[in-house]
Order: C-alpha cells, then sequence, then structure tokens
C-alpha cells in the first residue's frame, strides 16, 4: 500500500510495503506536500491536502460506526481538483467489479463501511475513483516500480478505509459522552474530536441534523498522513442532532 497512517498521538503506523513497490527516487528528506520541501509528484501529493470525509446517514453502515463518503485530494490552498478527475487513462466504469476481483477482503469491507445511499454502491466507488482517487498524484503509474493494473485503485481505497478505522469517529465522540439519539452544542461536539485527534473538525449538519465529519491532512514521504487543522468552516449552528441509525 503506497499510503499509510498516523496514529492520533502523531506517531507513525508502520506498514509494510511490498518488496520493490516503490521508484526509488531523490526525494527530499521529510518530504511533506503544500511545503517547500515537498518534492515532486511521486514524493508527496501535488493537491496536498486530502480530506477524510466520513457520513453519518441512518439506516445505512453499522449502528456504531461512521461510513466512508470519500477521501479527497484538494489543491494547497483549499481548492478542488475538479468534477472530471486528473487522468482520463485511468477512470474507470466498474471500480466495484475491479476490486472484488482484485482484493475481496477489500470489497467485503467497502459493502460494509462504504456504502451508498443514492444508488449502487459500485457507481458510488467508481465515482470517487474517478474524480478524486486519480488526482492522488503519488499513485500514478509512474510511482511504482513494478505496477501492476488496479494497484492504484486498491492502494486509494484501502488506504481510506485505514484511515476511517483509525480516526474512530464513533468512538472518539462515545468517549466524550456523546453518542446517538443527543443533541450537543456544536462547540462540545467539535472538542471531543479534538480532543480525540489533536485537530480542528469541519462538521457538516443538514437541517440541524449531524451529516458528515471532515478531517484534513498534509502527507509526509509518500505515506504519512499529518493531520492539520480544518480549513472549512463549520455548516452545523446551535445544537447537533445526532440521530440513531
Amino acid at each position: 500500500m503506497k499510503f499509510s497512517l498516523l496514529l492520533a498521538s502523531l506517531a507513525p503506523l508502520a506498514m509494510a510495503l511490498p518488496a520493490g513497490s516503490l521508484v526509488a527516487r531523490s526525494c527530499p528528506a521529510n518530504a511533506l506536500s503544500c511545503s517547500s520541501n515537498a518534492g515532486d509528484s511521486c514524493c508527496s501529493p501535488t493537491n496536498g491536502i486530502l480530506i477524510l470525509v466520513q457520513q453519518w446517514v441512518p439506516g445505512y453502515g453499522p449502528s456504531d460506526a461512521f461510513t466512508m463518503h470519500g477521501l479527497w485530494p484538494d489543491t494547497c490552498n483549499g481548492g478542488q481538483t475538479g468534477s472530471t478527475g486528473c487522468d482520463s487513462t485511468r477512470s474507470y466504469s466498474n471500480v466495484g467489479s475491479i476490486i472484488q476481483s482484485y482484493n475481496s477482503t477489500l470489497y467485503d469491507n467497502m459493502n460494509t463501511y462504504w456504502p451508498s445511499d443514492a444508488g449502487a454502491n459500485t457507481n458510488f466507488w467508481t465515482h470517487e475513483w474517478d474524480k478524486h482517487g486519480t488526482c492522488v498524484s503519488t499513485l500514478a503509474p509512474k510511482c511504482y516500480a513494478n505496477y501492476q493494473q488496479y494497484e492504484d485503485v486498491n492502494d486509494y481505497f484501502s488506504t481510506a478505509l485505514g484511515l476511517r478505522a483509525q480516526y474512530d469517529l464513533y468512538n472518539a465522540l462515545s468517549t466524550a459522552g456523546i453518542t446517538p439519539g443527543s443533541s450537543t452544542d456544536i462547540g462540545t461536539f467539535s472538542q471531543a474530536l479534538q480532543t480525540a485527534f489533536g485537530v480542528v473538525p469541519k462538521v457538516d449538519c443538514s437541517s440541524g441534523t449531524l451529516s458528515e465529519v471532515w478531517l484534513y491532512f498534509n502527507v509526509q514521504n509518500t505515506n504519512t498522513f499529518v493531520p492539520i487543522d480544518a480549513i472549512g468552516s463549520n455548516t452545523c449552528t446551535g445544537s447537533v442532532n445526532y440521530p440513531t441509525k
């Protein structure tokens, strides 16, 4: 896997990379996206702010877990990368089938933790890959020494689910005494997540009801996610209704 995670304590979580999977490159020491020390597009993502977007949708996913919306690379000034993705040669129409054939365990986990609330799961995943996954420059085939077809697709979704598990919103909120069925002041709600993860999140609501939480990262040395404070502002105001599933 080309990405690994950073623990909430900011200590890197070691994840083994397949032997020979990375091209030997002349990257700056501790290359960091969105910095003068970023290096080339394989050293750290060119679109160097990565946003982990988790959603809370009653009726979808486990009752004790947030599910995935996406892992979105943004430009270093917080701009979106566009609606058509960044590499049309790697845009696919059948991402569900690709993942099922390449990594059946990942496919099962995605059905659990990345369900669509507006159509077939595979259509949702295809959209996320084509629009966002193709914009993660460190997953370009040229950045692999021995690239295998669809390895980048597997790495993108594996990384996203790994981050979702690492940044477990449900457990963070539960630890602070905030559980589904409650209504909590947005300041208290946001502070619970900031205490857990050390950075300010972005909390989104629809008509006062919780819908999503966004966590922002820079990427160090192609494979370590470094949490940073949210660039966007909360859309929740007053009390946040956190419904049961």
